[in-house]
């Protein structure tokens, strides 16, 4: 397993499709915080902008990644993963899962826009709101979610599930009418 917390608090948008169990998948805890993201227009490592820990488990089976904290303005969590899981504890920014073709991603907060969007595969657990778009395609493409499985605890924007040819969007609302 290995542990993400943000340093600081981000006021710009950062770009880590780098955030993936297949990214991080053979590489040594000094590889990984060495990969690159996008801090606004700057280049950065991993490391400059999350604390990297790797606590030792015996028995644990498939890359899993724990981000804790409020990573509302990090976008591109988990793009195109095949495997492994990423666990969220806070709000998550947008594209979390583009393209996903297998894995799990839960998160334990609201997710921002464009969440699973023209995702093949594997599972995203919500535990919180969605945003704009969840599983829909990006503009310009005519075709959104292939597979998969999306479910969300709370509330979503508009174009949920928009041009879907095929897996599935659940939404669980604890709401008490009276």
């Amino acid at each position: 397993m290995i542990i993400l917390k943000p340093r600081r608090q981000l006021p710009f948008p950062v770009m880590a499709e780098c955030i993936n169990p297949d990214v991080f998948q053979d590489k040594s805890l000094e590889e990984i915080e060495k990969l690159a993201v996008w801090e606004g227009n700057k280049q950065k490592n991993l490391a400059d902008i999350f604390k990297v820990d790797e606590p030792k488990r015996k028995g644990e089976n498939g890359m899993v990644i724990a981000i804790q904290g409020d990573v509302t303005t990090v976008r591109r969590i988990g793009t195109s993963m095949t495997s492994g899981e990423i666990l969220i504890e806070g709000n998550v920014g947008m594209h979390l899962g583009e393209e996903m073709k297998g894995g799990k991603i839960t998160v334990h907060g609201s997710a921002e826009s464009w969440a699973g969007s023209m995702m093949k595969g594997g599972t995203i657990e919500i535990h919180g709101s969605a945003g704009d778009y969840l599983g829909a395609p990006y503009r310009g493409c005519s075709e959104g979610m292939h597979g998969g499985q999306i479910t969300v605890h709370g509330n979503v924007g508009s174009e949920a599930g928009a041009y879907m040819k095929k897996g599935l969007l659940k939404f669980i609302v604890n709401s008490i009418v009276g």
